[in-house]
């Protein structure tokens, strides 16, 4: 048991830091009675799957190749009320001999037998062993399924730890007044935060952010799947997109960022984040933060912030109630507090505080 303990402590940190998971792997196959694990996030893609050291090249350079499909991705479906399921749950002894993939394929590569479980929905844990040692037994799979209460418990913390961390990347980003959302691999919408203004040609329909015009459609679903898809050869191009408004106002502007480890711990379903930034949403200033750093009064603060946002001297005393007079001494002494001469010096250096 305390074998078993270990295997599922470093499984659990693989999960967090998925650069780990080949020696994680390695251990747990050493302590399951198995010649190699492997994890897959069903239905099976390259870039989501873990495996052991000694399934590396099995999987990565001839799995994905094959000249015949693998029967165990259309039959192998363990449920989470279920434990480890062999083989011979699935498939009659008559079945194996003569499917291509047990005989041309997984014996060949010094393999033959399975037992898989799942962790959780969508996640199955699969361990494979060589053919020599037959199929996995009453005992065995006994013994495996002492270990899977663990390993679930860590699938479900290590999940839970993931979707906390990104939703605290999104609360941070409102701080800084940066509309962002997370989406999975297929470009599903995961969660947002509270910056994100839709309308104006950007919204969400079916789950996924969509543009009015069928043509900017196309190039946000293409720019997305290239950011999801490390399989695809990196752009040469720019990395932001832009989108136009129908109302005519400047463009959104949109930048995705991957979400590779995310994606890769195979507990997080988020493959992208992307900022949204409204060119046209106004600077959002501290009048607390302007006053504390430069000794401005309260009105003093109030006529910067309107400067800032791009109105002039009129309409900002209009704004604040005060004559026109008023608040072109009020905009002298802000100049002298901030060590500024002119507005655009003054627009400039309290922007960097938005």
């Amino acid at each position: 048991m305390n074998n078993i303990r270990a295997a599922v402590e470093q499984f659990r940190d693989a999960a967090i830091f998925p650069e780990r998971w080949p020696q994680a792997l390695d251990v747990m196959a050493d302590h399951l009675s198995s010649d190699g694990v492997s994890l897959v996030l069903s239905p099976t893609r390259q870039h989501m799957v873990a495996s052991s050291t000694s399934l590396k090249p099995f999987i990565q350079q001839h799995y994905f190749s094959l000249p015949f499909p693998d029967p165990r991705e259309q039959r192998v479906c363990p449920q989470l009320c279920e434990g480890f399921m062999p083989d011979r749950a699935y498939f009659s002894p008559q079945e194996i001999a003569r499917d291509p993939y047990y005989q041309e394929f997984l014996v060949p590569s010094g393999f033959g037998w399975n037992a898989a479980a799942a962790l959780s929905d969508g996640l199955l844990i699969s361990l494979k062993r060589g053919a020599a040692r037959g199929p996995y037994n009453e005992t065995e799979i006994s013994t495996l399924n002492s270990a899977l209460p663990w390993l679930r418990s860590a699938s479900r913390a290590a999940s839970i730890i993931w979707q906390h961390t990104l939703s605290s990347q999104l609360r941070m980003l409102e701080r800084i007044d940066r509309g962002a959302i997370l989406i999975d691999n297929h470009g599903h919408v995961l969660d947002m935060n509270s910056c994100v203004e839709l309308g104006d040609g950007l919204d969400i329909s079916g789950g996924l952010l969509q543009t009015t015009r069928v043509a900017d459609r196309l190039r946000l679903q293409g720019y997305l799947a290239a950011i999801v898809d490390p399989d695809r050869p990196p752009s040469t191009g720019s990395k932001m997109l832009s989108l136009p408004r129908p109302s005519g106002q400047r463009p959104w502007v949109i930048d995705a960022i991957a979400c590779s480890d995310a994606l890769r711990s195979l507990h997080s379903r988020a493959a992208a984040l992307i900022l949204i930034t409204d060119i046209e949403r106004p600077l959002r200033l501290n009048r607390d933060l302007m006053c504390a750093m430069f000794g401005l009064t309260s009105t003093e603060a109030r006529l910067a912030h309107e400067i800032v946002a791009g109105r002039s001297l009129q309409q900002a005393a209009e704004n604040l109630h005060i004559s026109v007079g008023h608040a072109r001494q009020r905009l002298k002494a802000i100049f002298s507090k901030t060590g500024t001469a002119r507005q655009v010096e003054l627009v400039a250096l309290l922007a960097k505080l938005a």
